[in-house]
């Protein structure tokens, strides 16, 4: 059957637009395990390998979805008291972060459970985008290891750090119940291991 001539066929990034605005409903109100790729399929008028043939998997639709709410993320510039610490700043951003992190939070042991299995060029997306999001970390700490306040070493490996303290502190807060800026203690304990 051809389309009518009032009917206009959505182009390749339309298609990935409904199929990624009724993932983010599906997988909310429904949950992310129970949502099938038919599921996906009826909401956009595709049929389930039509889904396929604009994400690889599940996994990179919800991948997708995380990347674009990090890359929409900007840092508020916060004003600190004079005499406040590189540690403090640190802080504040996670904090900051916890809350941007509400808003998401229900899917978190999904994102966790499928993260594995997204595409080589999804994960290389999905770092790139936590770089950007995580800059103003490697500063205060660059700036913090200049000042002395923090010990002096390489300053990836200890963002890197920070941001699996915080991972960790989400991941037991799924578990045992509570809101993201519960797993701010984390990334506290982790900063006063790096303080000189």
């Amino acid at each position: 059957m051809s389309p009518s001539p009032t009917h206009k066929r959505r182009t390749s990034q339309e298609t990935r637009e409904a199929v990624l605005i009724a993932a983010r409903r599906l997988f909310f109100t429904k949950g992310f395990d129970q949502t099938t790729l038919m599921d996906l399929g009826e909401e956009t008028g595709l049929s389930a390998r039509g889904v396929i043939l604009h994400f690889e998997t599940k996994a990179d639709i919800i991948a997708t979805l995380l990347i674009r709410d990090y890359t929409a993320r900007k840092a508020p510039m916060v004003e600190r008291p004079q005499g406040s610490t590189h540690a403090q700043r640190i802080l504040d951003f996670y904090f900051w972060m916890a809350r941007e992190d509400a808003a998401n939070f229900i899917a978190f042991p999904a994102l966790w459970s499928v993260s594995a299995r997204w595409s080589p060029s999804v994960e290389a997306e999905m770092n790139t985008a936590l770089r950007r999001m995580r800059e103003p970390v490697r500063q205060e700490l660059s700036r913090g290891m200049a000042a002395g306040e923090f010990r002096g070493v390489d300053i990836q490996h200890a963002d890197e750090m920070i941001w699996q303290s915080y991972q960790h502190g989400l991941r037991a807060v799924s578990v045992n119940g509570g809101t993201p800026a519960m797993a701010v203690p984390q990334v506290f304990k982790t900063l006063e291991a790096l303080t000189a």
